[in-house]
């Protein structure tokens, strides 16, 4: 059996954080031995799904000595403890496969930890952002890919290209950063018991939006369209899913526009695939991803779209989806999406059932099969 163990910074529930509990619950139980190994521990309705599968999920901060004191001193020794915690948790868990999310290569690079070890790292960020932003964590994995045996899963196959002539390389592979379109068939959501249960208006116009609360989801923009909205759609109302350190900085914008009573903010949601198939529309004016995988759930809902051309093309899987410049106003924005919702065409799909986290699943267990060949 192959020992993998995920590491990851902890469990929000993140589009990164989503496709680890996924790759735990449906790795192949007969042939891998899988385990999450999380530096914080966060409050997540994952905790819960991942304990009931009987999978091991180990928080690292729970184990350090000053983990949840806020004073400057236990910040400062935590610092330093998780470096050594790190070390010494992967050493005593000794997979054959270390699987990296995240900006997570700075607790590796020295850690001296045995050559046997396959090391796999999925990038889920935009190469441009992270070499101008991060390039401490770049520098990182170009020391890492030197010293251990290193398998980069890419998100689009531009991605992939990058990547390979960033670390100049040529085994970079591209892997769906997939759904469970099983969530998304049915289409038996009940709309008006589920906008109930969420406290949504029943005869709502309702734009949907999906991610965490950080500065490079452009909240700031996504207000300005939905005000754009609400001026010719007086029903307008705008639901957000996620969570995050700008939060209260949006919900006080949207109180200062006057749409106090025209939002609803949800947390830590299981039940997103539902929650979606009760909207209407969507808008995403993300200023970079590195894939956007909520539009491609929004997508699988049956919504329309407008999302930013930030977001990569290998997310457009219908033709409900629309790609706009940030440099275009609000109201082109809301005019686009109205447009949209008004027409009578179906969704039609392109290459969606490419994105069944099932299917992706597999191309990784061979992925891992295929590493542990290579070095056997």
């Amino acid at each position: 059996m192959i020992k993998v163990v995920h590491f990851i910074h902890g469990l929000n529930m993140g589009g990164a954080e989503t496709l680890v509990k996924n790759y735990a619950l449906l790795l192949d139980k007969k042939k891998f031995d899988v385990k999450i190994l999380c530096l914080n521990h966060e409050e997540s309705p994952y905790e819960k799904i991942l304990n009931d599968a009987g999978i091991e999920v180990i928080y690292l901060r729970d184990e350090l000595k000053f983990g949840y004191s806020k004073s400057q001193f236990a910040k400062f020794v935590n610092h330093y403890g998780f470096y050594y915690h790190v070390v010494e948790k992967i050493k005593k868990l000794n997979p054959d496969i270390l699987h990296v999310h995240l900006m997570l290569s700075k607790y590796l690079t020295h850690a001296c930890l045995s050559k046997q070890l396959i090391l796999f790292y999925t990038h889920h960020y935009d190469i441009p952002s992270w070499i101008n932003e991060h390039p401490n964590d770049v520098q990182n994995w170009r020391d890492l890919i030197r010293k251990y045996i290193t398998k980069i899963i890419a998100l689009t196959p531009k991605m992939r290209d990058e990547i390979d002539s960033l670390f100049d390389v040529s085994n970079t592979a591209v892997l769906n950063n997939g759904i469970d379109l099983e969530l998304y068939k049915e289409r038996d959501v009940i709309r008006n018991e589920k906008r109930k249960m969420l406290d949504v208006p029943r005869d709502a116009f309702v734009i949907a939006h999906v991610g965490r609360f950080d500065p490079v989801k452009n909240h700031d923009f996504l207000i300005k369209v939905f005000s754009q909205i609400k001026k010719k759609k007086s029903e307008a109302f705008l639901l957000m899913v996620g969570r995050g350190e700008t939060e209260e900085t949006v919900r006080n914008q949207l109180e200062s526009a006057g749409l106090a009573d025209s939002y609803r903010i949800l947390h830590d949601r299981t039940d997103v695939a539902e929650i979606l198939q009760t909207c209407d529309a969507a808008v995403f004016p993300s200023f970079s991803e590195g894939l956007g995988i909520a539009v491609i759930e929004m997508q699988a809902a049956g919504l329309c779209c407008v999302a930013s051309t930030g977001v990569p093309k290998d997310a457009c899987v219908s033709n409900k989806l629309r790609f706009l410049s940030l440099e275009q106003s609000a109201d082109v924005w809301a005019d686009t999406l109205l447009e949209m919702t008004a027409s009578k065409t179906p969704i039609q799909y392109d290459g969606l059932e490419e994105w069944d986290i099932r299917h992706n699943v597999k191309q990784l267990e061979k992925m891992y099969e295929e590493a542990m060949e290579n070095i056997g």
